[in-house]
């Protein structure tokens, strides 16, 4: 499963928990707990009790299982304890390579806050977070990513210890099987049950009862699917909110060759970064034999330096592109647009690869009958190590849907080689 990884110590961390914020008084808070549970088809829970009181569900049938640890809760109540946070961004490497995600605003982890991907997807869920325009108050991202005002952190850090060890006994964390508290389900509605049994009798009375609650929650869940339909009715086709790939090629060579001081002193550049759609580079700079970091600093002001002064970055921006009406062209087949995709790379001499879309991720308790049929899917490409400029790359490759995200140039030993990431949107 995709949102699973394990440490060293055969500890298994989960990540994509469905997390809900609990507003009822402490007493209740256990049977609230337990109605949401019911209500959204979860079976497993974890708690996380601090100055906003909050759940994370998951459910066996998507692979979860108790005594699984929640990443996201151990994140967020470490930042809490630690640095007094409550509203944070938090993107850090895992040792599987992939990234874990997690943002928490006013006490509680928002909405899609706990997520699992690669560098790529993570890092433009955290754009996309910023953009938001809430304020953040913590940010923890990787150095290279070249966000402001962040810190880096291993996911290790978060993890409690003692005696230099990573501390597993805590049980807080792991996730439960949820338990239908029906004493005190009883005693919440004693009242209605009291009347209706005194008016018609006991066991038809009990009956009517679980009737009526049946009834609410299936007018719940109708009311939650016709929400998403009508939501999802209206998607705008996110290939027309990007430009063009050859355009956001363009821009960011344009802005490479504007760069100043690539080479500050004996301060070796490692790659510059350029991410279109949100309008700025970052140079990534590592510390030579004899790099000193007042030399960088005094050519480089800007620049922002680790803790070990071992590698530094800058952040660059330029003029925002505009999406123009060329970039709600139609789309083609998945098939039509990797054949040529495929015949320029052969012909050019590279290696394109294809990532395939994730599985259709189902609403708890919701049949596949009920998703409506998509419109478009999105197909990850990439090409690495390219010894020429993207740009007449690019211009063959284009095609309907064809997306830049990244472009990425790379110093290795006197020699630069080009890297190119995007989305191929096409037709289902």
């Amino acid at each position: 499963m995709k949102h699973i990884f394990e440490l060293a110590e055969g500890k298994r961390f989960v990540g994509g928990l469905h997390w809900q914020a609990l507003g009822g008084l402490p007493t209740e808070l256990k049977r609230e707990a337990q109605e949401l549970a019911k209500q959204l088809s979860f079976d497993l829970i974890v708690w996380r009790h601090s100055s906003a009181e909050q759940v994370g569900f998951a459910s066996t049938n998507e692979g979860y299982e108790p005594g699984m640890l929640s990443a996201a809760a151990i994140v967020s109540k470490t930042l809490e304890v630690d640095e007094d946070q409550r509203d944070f961004i938090c993107a850090t490497e895992l040792p599987d390579g992939r990234f874990l995600y997690v943002a928490q605003a006013d006490g509680v982890i928002i909405p899609e806050g706990d997520f699992i991907g690669n560098e790529t997807e993570v890092r433009g869920k955290m754009l996309e977070d910023m953009a938001t325009g809430r304020r953040w108050n913590y940010i923890v991202a990787p150095i290279q990513w070249g966000i402001s005002d962040s810190i880096e952190r291993t996911f290790e850090d978060f993890l409690p210890r003692k005696n230099g060890k990573i501390d597993f006994k805590h049980k807080w964390w792991a996730l439960r099987e949820v338990k239908t508290n029906y004493v005190a389900l009883i005693k919440k509605n004693l009242i209605h049950v009291v009347a209706v049994l005194g008016v018609i009798g006991g066991l038809y009375g009990y009956k009517m009862y679980n009737e009526m609650k049946e009834a609410e929650l299936q007018a719940i869940i109708a009311a939650q699917m016709a929400e998403q339909q009508a939501a999802q009715a209206v998607v705008i086709p996110p290939w027309t909110q990007k430009p063009r790939a050859v355009d956001s090629t363009k821009v960011c060579i344009t802005a490479f060759d504007k760069l100043e001081n690539l080479w500050p002193g004996d301060w070796e550049p490692q790659n510059v970064i350029c991410d279109p759609a949100n309008a700025f580079s970052v140079i990534n700079w590592k510390r030579g034999k004899h790099g000193w970091r007042r030399h960088l600093e005094s050519v480089v002001p800007n620049a922002v330096v680790d803790a070990k002064s071992e590698m530094a970055n800058l952040n660059v921006q330029f003029d925002p592109l505009q999406v123009t009406e060329a970039s709600k062209e139609s789309l083609v087949s998945e098939g039509d647009r990797q054949k040529h995709m495929n015949i320029v790379a052969q012909e050019v001499g590279l290696t394109l690869e294809f990532t395939p879309p994730p599985p259709v991720v189902l609403l708890p308790g919701q049949q596949p009958a009920a998703t409506p049929p998509p419109q478009w899917r999105e197909v990850r490409w990439s090409v690495k190590g390219m010894p020429i400029s993207p740009s007449s790359v690019i211009e063959k490759l284009d095609g309907p849907g064809l997306r830049v995200d990244v472009v990425r140039t790379n110093f290795n030993n006197g020699t630069i080689t080009w890297d190119l990431e995007g989305v191929q949107y096409v037709l289902p």
